[in-house]
């Protein structure tokens, strides 16, 4: 009895041990199955980690080029310090370490220190750092023995050797050279290329394994971009914007934009105010405090109210409002530029033609409104051509009626106002325009003359380039090509018609209008002698802003131009935002702008000037070497030369001249020849010109010994005033010196 009770407990106790072996076995399979299937790839990073050094070798971002090659944004070869703070074995050294690197890479003592005490295996302490500060590092190293722990790395900076030079599109890079903005961010995965590593054992102290355990992975240097844009005309942008803006007191911006208008590349493109592509984070008091103030009335409150992320919300908004790029991201009333396009619209369609009249009191009833001309007394009688000279905003109502709201739209959409245009740019806005069942005969009237409905600046100059180039409209684009690190090209731009909104006919009637609006029109501002300039001013007012401010007298001034008005190559568009010097017309305000650029881009591009006989007549023209002459000799001279001449002393050879050989004056300007002396060393003071009339600058200067060389419209004198000239008032130059003044016809009030 007693072995049955003793083998039946046998047995029950194999049982529970065979169950509880089960069990186990179950456990174990079940933690192995955990850590080898579930957690396969988080213990084999671990074991990776563990048992390897992982070095970043950092690719060379590639270079922006302009279209000839001059080099914008490039990679300067600097040092990046990295720390393997696993090999310390010393802690009393962590807060040395992390005192003496913050204070040599101007960096936050709590930021390293963090670093140093997480003992990480590798870690970068700061990138782009200069030779002379990495040398300030390896002397600490040095000095605590600490070669083993804190090393240096070959790296990169990327550095903009112009500066502030075609910022809003360039852009810029961040700390670990990714693109952040512009051209930069658009094309970052052309330009950021492949970094490389080394990767080597390490051993269960933490220490390196032979070289023979090493694996070596070589960084691949990004590519390089080919830009349309072209240094030297960009310059002549950005110097002509700054003139503008500063002559103008502009309290928002100006923006300039350099098409080719049969391929779309963009040749120039700028805005200013602008900024240090080397420093993009920096802020001026007055840029900050701007976007404080608009941020209080905004919330309603005191600027004393602001809380601390009030203020870093107006830093975030001042650094975006510097940043933006206007010239894609601006969307504005264009004004009577649009004029330009709703001709082509009516013209196309065969519903108006050179021949059609208009009759013009200043003003068009359209239902309940009284829409006013810019000419209150009215232009009268006038042909479409006249309508267009004159800038006569009835004669464009009653066109767009006869457009019609379906044609209207029609054509809006095939200009690509209603779309972005696609450049290779980031941020483009679109344009805003009523939805088409809410456009009333009104909407319709307004719109006509570029007024209640928004575009870009870039969507403009892109519909107009249609309108000059045969009809067809391009995309604008900034790139031409694309480059490897060995200069092979990976990529090329072509031209991409989009479709033909207009016909050849159409294109070339409106050059030869657009040309007279120029010549003799509204935009005799914008006339280059020599060359056929093709334009259209505009004026509109900010009609949200001044709601807002309670304020009437915020304007956009503007005007689009081409050229050659018969064969033309590139478009310039110049938008100032609120100008404040009066008159803020864009025929006085912007044409002369134009005129400046087209004066320099057009012989730059090795366009010929064509004279008439009477521009030849009115050129400027430059003075002849006399000295060494006979008196009858000079005066000879002188006179194929256009000039007169008055001889001080006695004698039979002219021993001096003022002004001297190769001056460029004003025709009909005397020189004063010495015959047996010298000209005499005095000066003078310049007085100020601006306000008078080309006879009273001839005049003013010739007393005082001084010259002049004509800048600006040269169609007669009724009207004509001196705007600028290039030495300053009250400035002293000596007897003889030519100033340059720039003449414009104040009688062209239009908008």
């Amino acid at each position: 009895m007693q072995r049955k009770a003793d083998s039946s407990m046998r047995k029950r106790l194999l049982l529970i041990a065979v169950v509880f072996g089960v069990l186990c076995f179950i456990v174990l399979a079940g933690k192995i199955f955990y850590l080898q299937v579930v957690k396969y790839e988080e213990y084999q990073q671990r074991a990776i980690s563990q048992q390897t050094r992982d070095k970043v070798i950092p690719a060379s971002r590639g270079t922006i080029y302009d279209r000839t090659m001059k080099p914008l944004a490039i990679s300067a070869d600097t040092e990046m310090v990295t720390i393997e703070a696993s090999k310390i074995e010393d802690d009393s050294l962590i807060p040395v370490i992390a005192e003496n690197l913050s204070a040599i890479l101007e960096l936050d003592y709590d930021e390293v220190l963090a670093k140093v005490e997480a003992k990480a295996t590798y870690a970068v302490v700061k990138r782009s750092v200069e030779k002379d500060v990495a040398d300030q590092v390896r002397a600490f190293c040095d000095a605590y023995d600490l070669d083993s722990v804190i090393y240096m790395v070959s790296d990169t900076t990327r550095y903009y050797p112009y500066g502030n030079f075609l910022s809003h599109t360039l852009g810029f890079v961040g700390t670990d050279n990714q693109g952040l903005y512009g051209l930069e961010a658009r094309y970052d995965d052309e330009l950021s290329g492949v970094d490389g590593r080394v990767i080597k054992a390490a051993n269960s102290q933490g220490g390196e394994m032979p070289f023979d355990y090493e694996m070596y992975y070589e960084a691949q240097d990004g590519n390089s971009l080919i830009l349309t844009v072209d240094e030297v005309i960009q310059h002549y942008l950005e110097k002509n914007l700054e003139m503008a803006y500063a002559d103008n007191k502009v309290a928002d911006h100006v923006t300039g934009i350099v098409m080719d208008v049969n391929t779309g590349a963009i040749l120039a493109m700028a805005n200013k105010p602008d900024f240090d592509l080397n420093s993009p984070f920096a802020l001026t008091d007055e840029e900050l405090q701007k976007q404080i103030t608009a941020l209080a009335e905004k919330k309603k409150v005191e600027e004393s109210q602001l809380t601390d992320d009030d203020r870093k919300q107006a830093r975030s908004d001042a650094l975006t409002s510097k940043w933006l790029n206007s010239a894609v991201t601006y969307a504005y009333y264009p004004g009577s530029t649009f004029k330009i396009l709703t001709a082509s619209m009516a013209l196309e369609e065969k519903l108006v033609s050179v021949n059609s009249t208009f009759y013009c009191p200043g003003y068009k009833q359209v239902d309940t409104w009284k829409i006013s001309c810019w000419k209150r007394a009215g232009h009268g009688a006038e042909t479409l051509v006249d309508a267009i000279k004159n800038s006569c905003n009835p004669a464009f109502m009653e066109i767009g009626a006869t457009l019609g709201k379906s044609n209207f739209y029609k054509y809006f959409k095939a200009f690509g106002l209603n779309e972005k245009t696609g450049i290779d740019l980031p941020g483009e806005s679109n344009g805003n325009i009523w939805a088409y069942d809410d456009m009333s005969v009104v909407d319709l009237a307004v719109a006509s003359f570029g007024q209640n409905f928004e575009i870009t600046p870039l969507q403009l100059i892109t519909a107009v380039s249609a309108v000059a180039n045969g009809g067809y409209l391009v995309t604008p684009h900034m790139v031409d090509s694309i480059i490897d690190a060995d200069g092979n090209t990976v990529w090329s731009s072509e031209t991409n018609v989009v479709r033909q909104v207009i016909s050849q006919e159409t294109s070339e009637l409106m050059s030869d209008i657009l040309e007279q609006v120029v010549s003799s029109g509204t935009g005799k501002n914008a006339y280059v002698a020599g060359y056929r300039v093709a334009g259209k001013t505009g004026t509109t007012e900010k009609i949200a802003k001044q709601n807002q401010t309670g304020r009437d007298d915020l304007r956009v001034s503007s005007f689009i131009a081409f050229a050659p008005a018969d064969d033309p190559q590139i478009a310039v568009l110049i938008l100032l935002d609120e100008p404040t010097v009066q008159p803020v017309t864009g025929g006085i305000t912007v044409a002369p702008v134009i005129k400046r650029i087209m004066e320099d881009v057009l012989p730059y591009l090795e366009i010929e000037p064509v004279y008439t006989e009477e521009e030849q007549q009115k050129l400027d023209t430059t003075v002849p070497a006399m000295v060494g002459m006979t008196a009858a000799q000079a005066r000879s001279a002188a006179q194929s030369a256009g000039l007169s001449v008055r001889t001080v002393g006695e004698g039979d050879v002219v021993t001096d001249q003022v002004p001297a050989y190769s001056a460029t004056v004003s025709r009909s300007s005397t020189v004063v020849l010495y015959l047996g002396g010298e000209a005499p060393e005095e000066t003078v003071v310049v007085p100020d010109l601006t306000g008078l009339s080309v006879s009273q600058v001839r005049s003013r200067l010739s007393a005082l010994g001084l010259y002049y060389r004509s800048s600006g419209t040269e169609y007669g004198s009724a009207g004509l005033v001196a705007r600028r000239q290039d030495v300053a008032a009250d400035t002293e130059v000596a007897k003889g010196t030519v100033i340059t003044v720039e003449f414009s016809d104040l009688s062209q009030r239009a908008e």
